[in-house]
């Protein structure tokens, strides 16, 4: 009967560890003067950019939004582009999803 114990509560913190793992939902704060029309994720070891999953139409300067995206990836390392209101670009690699709950954009 002990070793049953033993063996369930292993189990439930395999499961617990993997939800942790895969929770990358994040709030995102842009403070880098420009308004954001759009919003990817994606893998840091990835080549391609994910879909505009900002929500919103428009992320004005200043402005906090909820960022929740659906994946099946229990990676960490994500990195983040962004393309503001007059057609450039901006990007940020490295960052741990795992970790972190909000993500401030800034002025590079």
């Amino acid at each position: 009967m002990r070793s049953f114990m033993i063996f369930g509560a292993l189990v439930a913190s395999a499961l617990a560890t993997a939800a942790f793992a895969a929770q990358q939902d994040f709030a995102i704060v842009n403070n880098t003067g420009q308004a954001i029309l759009t919003l990817n994720v994606s893998p840091s070891d990835e080549t391609s950019w994910g879909p505009d999953i900002l929500g919103v139409e428009i992320l004005a300067a200043g402005e906090r939004a909820d960022v929740s995206f659906e994946n099946e990836e229990e990676r960490c390392e994500w990195d983040i582009r962004v393309t503001y209101q007059d057609g450039d670009t901006g990007a940020w690699q490295g960052i741990n999803l795992c970790e972190t709950t909000t993500v401030t954009l800034t002025a590079e």
